[in-house]
């Protein structure tokens, strides 16, 4: 079976996407922000203050006859509130992003039944009523999806890998160095080794069609 042609991406849709969640939630969209920011911010410092807390809290503990764990516990209490903190801003940001993309979806779909509405009957003679059901269900699905979850994932994401980053410099630069130059070797014996199997691959293919006999 033919598949459709794959459409290149466009930048101006994504434009559009954000203008239809600036235009009515744009607060909304600057406590998304600072939540993930915040979460990020949270699970970084969890993830340094483990070294503190072995190192300074619960190594010294070790053979003490009497230990006293007073300030072993205020550690413990400082990475439960990280820990709370990155709990709940998932919890806001999720919620609020879920009520941004019910928003949007409402507003495009009543502007797709105001612009159906407009459609020449000719449009309707050329396409089925599945063709045209799913743009209503299954696309604007996807499109809700791609607001509630991809876009505060990919952001999250990024604010994580920069986080990291500056936490490793911060850390040690040496080893930063060392896993970023390990980085590179990988990407490229990755994209090389995929270029290749991609080559073999198609000739494989090709190979089988001629092979098969005619039918």
């Amino acid at each position: 079976m033919n598949n459709p042609p794959m459409k290149r991406f466009d930048i101006g849709t994504i434009k559009r996407l954000f203008g239809y969640i600036k235009e009515k939630h744009k607060k909304r969209l600057i406590i998304v922000v600072v939540c993930i920011i915040a979460n990020t911010i949270a699970n970084i410092a969890c993830s340094l203050f483990l070294e503190t807390l072995i190192d300074n809290y619960i190594v010294p503990l070790i053979g003490v006859e009497n230990p006293v764990y007073t300030e072993l516990l205020k550690a413990i209490g400082i990475m439960t509130a990280l820990y709370a903190i990155g709990v709940v801003t998932i919890f806001i940001y999720t919620r609020v992003m879920v009520k941004i993309s019910e928003g949007v979806l409402k507003q495009i779909r009543d502007e797709m039944f105001v612009k159906m509405q407009k459609l020449p009957i000719k449009y309707f003679d050329t396409h089925t009523h599945g063709d045209i059901m799913s743009h209503y269900t299954n696309d604007t699905d996807t499109l809700s999806q791609l607001i509630s979850q991809s876009l505060p994932q990919l952001f999250a994401s990024a604010i994580t890998i920069v986080g990291v980053f500056v936490a490793m410099v911060v850390t040690n630069i040496y080893l930063t160095l060392v896993v970023i130059a390990s980085l590179i070797i990988m990407l490229t014996i990755t994209k090389k080794i995929a270029g290749n199997s991609s080559k073999h691959f198609i000739g494989q293919q090709k190979a089988i069609r001629k092979s098969k006999p005619d039918t």
